[in-house]
């Protein structure tokens, strides 16, 4: 029996979309709690009342990592209606979801050095750690998604791509 084909080239690039997208969504969700701030030494006289405070400090530590992963379930629900759905609205906002994800990655890299702030004096040479590189990755991969699943969806409103 041979293969049968159902859908378009449309639902497929938009399946595909959506499948990046949610990979993109759960990088960034890992990537929230994993070391975003990394020092190169930590001074050995360290007072006990900051010991839980020393880094590596997780995206969730900082705070932004909450951000993050509210737009990254953003980013999921709207894969799911881009499938389900197939309408560019669900895309936008996958769209706009990656670019806060990114806009802040962006932000604290910029500011490593402010994200230690609170614990001045521990540390010397903080760098961005693992998950901040993952969480900026995730966000770059659903700008690019988000914008395919823009591109696969029909232009008008009350309009679907046939099927078969």
């Amino acid at each position: 029996m041979p293969f049968v084909q159902t859908g378009d080239y449309f639902d497929k690039a938009r399946s595909i979309a959506a499948s990046v997208l949610f990979a993109s969504g759960a990088a960034a969700i890992i990537g929230a709690v994993l070391d975003w701030v990394t020092v190169e030494e930590t001074p050995p006289n360290v007072p006990s009342d900051q010991l839980d405070r020393l880094p590596p400090l997780s995206g969730i530590e900082v705070v932004d990592g909450w951000y993050v992963i509210a737009a990254a379930a953003i980013i999921w629900v709207s894969a799911f209606f881009i499938v389900l759905r197939a309408r560019a609205l669900y895309s936008w906002l996958a769209f706009v979801a990656s670019m806060v994800i990114g806009a802040i990655a962006v932000a604290d890299y910029r500011d490593i050095d402010g994200l230690l702030s609170d614990v001045e004096g521990i540390g010397r040479g903080p760098e961005p750690g693992i998950g901040l590189l993952l969480v900026t990755a995730a966000a770059f991969v659903g700008v690019v998604a988000a914008v395919a699943g823009v591109a696969a969806s029909p232009s008008r409103a009350g309009e679907r791509a046939p099927r078969g």
